[in-house]
C-alpha cells in the first residue's frame, strides 16, 4: 500500500507539475508575441506619424496611423482572451489532477475499510466466544497479510480452547473416578475407627488418642471427596436438584441444630429469625441444608469466641431470601472478589479455628445457581459479613374444578 501511495503522488504531482509548466510557457509565448506586435506597431505608426509631420504624409499615412490605432486594439483583446483561455486550461488541469488524487485515494481508503471493517466485525465476534469466526482474505497486501494474520490466531485459540475442553474433560473423568473409588475406602475406614471409639473403654489412652486422629483425618478426608465429586458434576453438568415443595423453616431450624454443639462450645451465640407463615420454597431440602450448614460454619470458624450468628428468612418479592449475619472480623476487599473461587480460604485471625478445603462456598454458590437463585456477600472489615442466597417460591397448586352437577345435588 505505501508503494501504491507513492506512486499515486508521484503521477499527481506530475501531471499537476505538467500542467503548470504548460500554462506558464504558453502564457509567457503568447505575452511576448503581443508585447513584439504592439512594438511593431509603435514603430509603424511613428514612422508615419513622423512623416505627416515633415509635410511628405498624406492620406496613406493617416490610414497607417489609424490602422495600427485598431491593431494594437486588437492584439489587446486577443492577448486578454489568450490569457483568460490560458488560465482556464491550467484551472482545469489541475482540478482534473486534484480529481484524480480525490479518487485514487478514496479507492485507496475503500479497499482499506472494508476488510478492515470485516476484521473489527470477527475480532468482536471471537472475543464474543464465536471460535469459528474468520475473514476473507484479500485487498491490499498489508490488509491481506493482516487478515491472514487474524485467521491463523483464530485457529490457533480454536485449537487451545478444544484441547483445554478436552483437558477440562479428562480432570473431570479422573476427579470424578478417583473420587467415587477412594470415597467406598475410606468409609470403611472410618466406620471402623467409629466401632473402635464405641469400645474405647477397653482401650489405652494412647490407643484413644491415636482412633481419634485416624477418625478425624478419615471424616476430613471424606468430606473432601464428597465436595469434589459435587463441583466435579457441577463441572461435567450431572449435578442434578430434584426440586419440590419445600418448607423453610424446617431446615433453617435443622441447620442450626447440627452446628449448636460447635457454637456452644466457642461459647457463640446463634440463633433463627424466621418471619411467620413463611410460603414454601421450590428446592431440594437436602442440598439447601448443605449450604446452610456450610455457610454457618464458615461463620462460626471465621468469627472469634462470643461473636454472635445468626440466621433470617423473609419474604422479599416472588423469592425468600434466606441470611446468614455474624460480627467477625468481616473480609477485606482484595478477598471478597475472590471468596466464591475454588480452594480460596480467607486469612484467620489468631483466635480462629479455620479449616476446611476452601470449596465450601463454591460448592454452595454452584447448588444456589442451580436452584435459580444466586449467592451473595456483604462484608465490612472490622464488623461482620452476611451471605444472603434467594429461592424461588413453589407455585401455588391449581385448585380442582368443581363438578355443576355434583354441586347441584349437594
Amino acid at each position: 500500500m505505501a508503494n501504491r501511495l507513492r506512486i499515486g503522488f508521484a503521477i499527481c504531482f506530475a501531471l499537476l507539475t505538467a500542467m503548470a509548466v504548460i500554462g506558464v510557457g504558453r502564457f509567457i509565448s503568447q505575452r511576448q508575441d503581443y508585447e513584439n506586435g504592439v512594438e511593431r506597431s509603435y514603430q509603424i505608426e511613428t514612422a508615419a506619424r513622423v512623416r505627416i509631420a515633415e509635410g511628405r504624409g498624406g492620406k496613406a499615412d493617416r490610414k497607417v496611423v489609424a490602422t495600427q490605432t485598431r491593431q494594437r486594439q486588437e492584439l489587446q483583446d486577443r492577448i486578454s482572451s489568450d490569457t483568460r483561455d490560458t488560465a482556464l486550461l491550467v484551472a482545469a488541469g489541475l482540478i482534473a489532477g486534484l480529481t484524480g488524487a480525490l479518487l485514487l485515494f478514496s479507492g485507496l481508503i475503500s479497499s482499506m475499510r472494508r476488510p478492515l471493517e470485516e476484521l473489527v466485525d470477527a475480532a468482536g465476534r471471537l472475543a464474543g466466544g464465536d471460535r469459528k469466526a474468520r475473514v476473507e482474505v484479500g485487498g491490499l497486501s498489508e490488509t491481506a497479510a493482516l487478515g491472514a494474520a487474524f485467521n491463523e490466531m483464530a485457529e490457533q485459540l480454536e485449537r487451545e480452547a478444544s484441547q483445554r475442553e478436552r483437558l477440562d474433560r479428562l480432570k473431570d473423568e479422573f476427579v470424578l473416578t478417583a473420587s467415587h473409588e477412594l470415597r467406598s475406602p475410606l468409609t470403611s475406614v472410618q466406620g471402623f475407627a467409629e466401632l473402635l471409639m464405641l469400645e474405647r473403654d477397653n482401650l489405652t489412652p494412647r490407643q484413644v488418642e491415636t482412633v481419634g486422629v485416624i477418625l478425624d483425618n478419615t471424616r476430613h478426608l471424606v468430606r473432601l471427596l464428597n465436595d469434589l465429586l459435587d463441583l466435579a458434576r457441577s463441572d461435567a453438568g450431572r449435578l442434578a436438584i430434584r426440586p419440590q415443595p419445600t418448607e423453610v423453616a424446617p431446615l433453617l431450624e435443622d441447620s442450626v441444630r447440627l452446628m449448636r454443639a460447635q457454637t456452644d462450645a466457642a461459647d457463640q451465640t446463634l440463633s433463627a429469625r424466621i418471619d411467620p407463615d413463611l410460603p414454601p420454597v421450590e428446592a431440594e431440602a437436602d442440598r439447601i441444608r448443605q449450604v446452610l450448614v456450610n455457610l454457618l460454619t464458615n461463620a462460626h470458624e471465621y468469627s472469634p469466641e462470643g461473636a454472635s450468628i445468626s440466621v433470617m428468612a423473609g419474604v422479599v418479592g416472588a423469592e425468600v431470601e434466606i441470611a446468614v449475619t455474624d460480627d467477625g472480623p468481616g473480609i477485606p476487599p482484595d478477598q471478597l472478589e475472590h471468596i466464591f473461587e475454588r480452594f480460596v480460604r480467607g486469612e484467620a485471625g489468631l483466635t480462629q479455628r479455620v479449616g476446611g478445603t476452601g470449596l465450601g462456598l463454591a460448592i454452595s454458590k454452584s447448588l444456589v445457581e442451580l436452584h435459580g437463585g444466586r449467592l451473595e456477600v456483604d462484608s465490612t472489615v472490622g464488623v461482620g459479613s452476611t451471605f444472603s442466597f434467594q429461592l424461588p417460591l413453589a407455585p401455588v397448586p391449581a385448585e380442582p374444578a368443581r363438578n355443576p352437577a355434583k354441586a347441584e345435588a349437594s
